[in-house]
Order: structure tokens, then C-alpha cells, then sequence
């Protein structure tokens, strides 16, 4: 039995893991922990991500960095990575218009009523412009400005940014950042679990001789899981769920301006992603093992329009485990739940993780109570990110067996219901837990093409020279607003 079981609460946490996982959880931990008295050790493991690997993170990271006083602008010139406002869906299919998921609101309230009705009512009446014409965000991402917030834009709504993180320089920036804080670190190359039963950690044997004993252990070792598969802890597959089995990463040229978003493209045998940074652009592409390797860097190659260099190519197994954290250790990112790459996800994982362990973290040598709450509260989380991506793949409108499969995917009963209820009349079912909020929603569900039937009866009040005048004043807003802010490259160089 562990020292954190035998009465006590834990003193020495164990981070086995690898890039930048295991050091944002090092971080986090010490931040958090090091004032109660708690150690925190970092068993590096080698790492696995190769020059082209990009952490296309959600806007959640953002207030994380300065809960952490993590300086933005030294952070992006040390790993010179970028900003980003969304993504851009294009169908090099020719099968489904073009639509944009900004990291920001759509509108305003009108006459107190949300603006999707009034624009739902407004389109059947006549209206020429597009839900994504009247984002802020998307706007600014579309003519190459960045945007930051400020007491108009709050008035309007809220616009929100993530980054491009080239995965290698951002995770040495948090090594070093851990280190200079007082994280220890020991590297190895394999270990072992010695456990005094199924559910109990109590040390870590390094390379076949050091021993490391700790009272609270977590697993940041990616999809090894190295420590959850020591316990036992079994893994519930999602390979049905989604269609790509195969992912190649690979980095060409950066450009000489680049946007502040992705562009993802819809193709017949999958779909590709640019992700622009300072240093290169990185480019993911998800196929099925149908195509063998040589075909889909061939694909790659003529979808991102650019020479590719260093291609890697890996198994996608998207997925989850059974628990997330058993006995005195708890797995975070790719160890607790592997996502399909879509949407870029992979270290809101690792957040989502952290941000419920915290609260949580034991206080005394029982722990059951919290070890439950933290299952129940982290399996839901990883649900809603796993419905906003199968929404992705359902509701497509592209052309090729790729996209053909998607639809026929299965899909929970939360995002059957949150679909039906947007589809009837506009409004959309939010879970507890969910990574992305209702805009997110919106932009995803009618960029797919899924229209509501009906809207908020409340709209009707409004008469349409108001709700006429006030879409005009939000473009102007907009244009004027857009025209106000600096480009990307500009904002980057400062």
C-alpha cells in the first residue's frame, strides 16, 4: 500500500511521459502543488514527435499559459509558433460549400433576442449574407488581421484565439520552464511498475536498475499508457466511430504571410490540414489504410499544393480508457483518451485532465470518493469532444468512399438529440462538460448544412426595419472593426 493510502496525503507526485504532455502537467502540478508541500519528478521517456508535429490547440490553453504566468510573446518567439482564429472547411470535392469554425461569436443580441433567429427569419425573407459574414473572428482570420479583444468587441459578443505550436520547441519551452521552477527530472529509455497489488503503484523501476518511489503517479506517456496498461486499466475502442486509421504529418515551406487559422481540406480519400506557423507550415493529412503510404504522400502532396518534407506516417486508434484514473494514478492526454485529429484536441485532453485532478487531488490517504467523482466527471468531458467530432463526420456533404463511410458512423444518443433539436428549431442542447461551446455549435451544425425549421417565436416582435438596421450596423462594426487591427505576420513580429 502506497504512503498517499496509508493515511497521509500524497508528498512526491510521478509524471512518466514524453513531449509536450508530460511537461504542461509538470507545470501545472507544481504550480498548483508546490506550495502545499508537494514534490513533483518528471521520468522522461523518449519522445515521439518529429519536426512536423504542430499543436493546433483549442482557445482553453490561452488562459491556462497565464493561470501559469506563461509570457505570450516570449513563448511564441521561442517556439515561433502562431496564432490562429479557427479553421477553414474546403470541399475540393465540389460537392458542399465552404464554411468557417471561428473561435468567436456570430452577432448580437437584437431587441434582447439571440441573433440566430432574427438571422434565421432575415435568410427566409431574403437575406444574401452568409452566417460566418456576420463573425467578427472569421472576418478578421479571412483578411490575414489578428484580433484582440477589447471593450467594443465585449459589447458585440467575444472573440477568442488558439496557436500553432510547432510540438517539439513547445515542449523543450515547458522543460526548461519546470526545471527553472524546481521540477526534478530523470530520463529513461523503458520502466517497469512494481505494484503491492492491482491498483497501487509503488515504484518505478528505470532501465532495468533506479528506483523511483512516489506517493501519487501520472501517466502522460501518450497512447502507451505505460503506467494504466501496468494496472490493468483496459481501453474501449472508437476505431468504428471514425474513418480515418492513418495519419501523415509532414511540414513544407512556412509562408511568407501566414493566416491566423488552418484550412482543412475535404478530399475523396480523406482530408488534409495546414497548419501555418513562423518556422514552417505543418501538414496533417488522416486516410484509411485502403491507400497505401505511398499513395496518400502523393495525395498529401497535391491537396496541400505544396513539396513536403519529412513525412511521417502513424496508426490513428481513437478511443478511451475505462477509467482515467485508478488506485494513485491518474492518466492525462493520449494516455486517457486518444482523439481522432480533426479538430486539433490533443492537449485540451491533457487540460481537461489536469483541470479535474486539482480540486480533487487527495488531501488524505483515502481517496475513493474523489477517484469516482474525477472518472464520471472526465468520461463525460471526453464524450462531448468525441460528439462534436463525429458531428463532423455525420453531417458531411463531400463526395468519395472516405466520406461516404463517415456518414454511416454510429452516433451516441446525446448527439442524435443535440442535432434533432438544433435541426427543429434552432436551439441547441448543451452538456455539462463540453470543450466547445454553442457558437462552436453553430458554426459546425450550419456550415454542414443543418438548417433550422423553425426559430424562436420571440423574433417575431421585432419589426424588420429594426432587425434590417441592426444587421447593417454589424457589418459595418465588423468592417470597420477589422479594418482597425494589424495583420498576423505584423502582430507576430512585434
Amino acid at each position: 500500500m502506497s504512503a498517499a493510502d496509508a493515511g497521509r496525503a500524497p508528498r512526491d507526485v510521478v509524471i512518466a511521459g514524453r513531449d509536450a504532455p508530460a511537461w504542461l502537467a509538470a507545470n501545472v502540478l507544481h504550480s498548483a502543488l508546490a506550495p502545499a508541500g508537494v514534490r513533483v519528478t518528471v521520468i522522461e521517456l523518449p519522445g515521439t514527435a518529429g519536426p512536423a508535429d504542430v499543436y493546433a490547440t483549442l482557445p482553453a490553453l490561452e488562459p491556462l499559459h497565464r493561470r501559469l504566468r506563461i509570457d505570450e510573446g516570449r513563448l511564441l518567439g521561442a517556439t515561433r509558433g502562431a496564432f490562429t482564429l479557427g479553421m477553414n472547411f474546403v470541399d475540393t470535392t465540389r460537392q458542399a460549400p465552404s464554411f468557417f469554425h471561428a473561435y468567436g461569436s456570430t452577432g448580437a443580441r437584437i431587441d434582447g433576442v439571440e441573433f440566430l433567429p432574427h438571422w434565421l427569419k432575415a435568410r427566409q425573407l431574403g437575406l444574401p449574407v452568409s452566417w460566418e459574414d456576420f463573425c467578427l473572428t472569421a472576418a478578421a482570420a479571412k483578411h490575414g488581421r489578428m484580433l484582440v479583444p477589447d471593450p467594443d468587441i465585449e459589447r458585440n459578443g467575444f472573440t477568442d484565439y488558439g496557436y500553432h505550436l510547432p510540438a517539439i520547441p513547445y515542449a523543450a519551452w515547458l522543460r526548461q520552464r519546470a526545471l527553472r521552477a524546481g521540477v526534478e527530472t530523470l530520463a529513461a529509455t523503458a520502466l517497469r511498475v512494481e505494484s503491492a497489488d492491482e491498483t497501487t503503484i509503488n515504484t518505478l523501476v528505470l532501465d532495468g536498475e533506479r528506483r523511483v518511489i512516489g506517493d501519487f503517479f501520472i501517466d502522460a506517456s501518450g497512447t502507451d499508457a505505460c503506467l494504466m496498461r501496468a494496472l490493468g486499466v483496459a481501453g474501449d475502442s472508437w476505431r468504428d466511430a471514425f474513418p480515418a486509421d492513418r495519419l501523415l504529418v509532414a511540414h513544407a515551406a512556412p509562408l511568407a504571410a501566414p493566416p491566423a487559422y488552418a484550412e482543412v481540406r475535404a478530399a475523396e480519400s480523406g482530408w488534409l490540414a495546414l497548419h501555418p506557423s513562423q518556422v514552417c507550415t505543418h501538414v496533417v493529412h488522416a486516410f484509411t489504410s485502403d491507400s497505401p503510404d505511398d499513395v496518400a504522400l502523393a495525395n498529401a502532396t497535391r491537396l496541400a499544393g505544396l513539396e513536403l518534407h519529412a513525412p511521417r506516417i502513424r496508426a490513428l486508434s481513437p478511443g478511451r480508457r475505462a477509467v482515467a484514473w485508478r488506485g494513485n494514478c491518474v492518466a492525462v492526454g493520449e494516455a486517457a483518451c486518444a482523439f481522432d485529429a480533426i479538430h486539433g484536441v490533443d492537449l485540451q485532453a491533457v487540460q481537461i485532465g489536469l483541470v479535474h485532478l486539482l480540486p480533487l487531488f487527495p488531501v488524505a490517504g483515502t481517496c475513493d470518493v474523489e477517484r469516482v467523482e474525477y472518472n464520471r466527471n472526465v468520461r463525460a468531458a471526453f464524450d462531448r469532444i468525441r460528439d462534436f467530432q463525429s458531428a463532423h463526420y455525420a453531417l458531411n456533404r463531400y463526395a468519395g468512399a472516405f466520406w461516404n463511410r463517415a456518414r454511416l458512423t454510429p452516433l451516441s444518443a446525446e448527439l442524435v438529440r443535440k442535432i434533432g433539436v438544433f435541426r427543429a428549431r434552432g436551439d441547441l442542447v448543451h452538456y455539462e462538460d463540453e470543450s466547445f461551446d454553442i457558437a462552436d455549435w453553430q458554426s459546425l451544425l450550419l456550415g454542414h448544412g443543418v438548417m433550422p425549421e423553425t426559430w424562436d417565436p420571440a423574433a417575431d416582435r421585432t419589426p424588420p426595419d429594426v432587425v434590417r438596421g441592426e444587421l447593417l450596423r454589424i457589418l459595418g462594426f465588423i468592417r470597420q472593426k477589422v479594418e482597425s487591427q494589424r495583420p498576423h505576420a505584423q502582430f507576430l513580429n512585434r
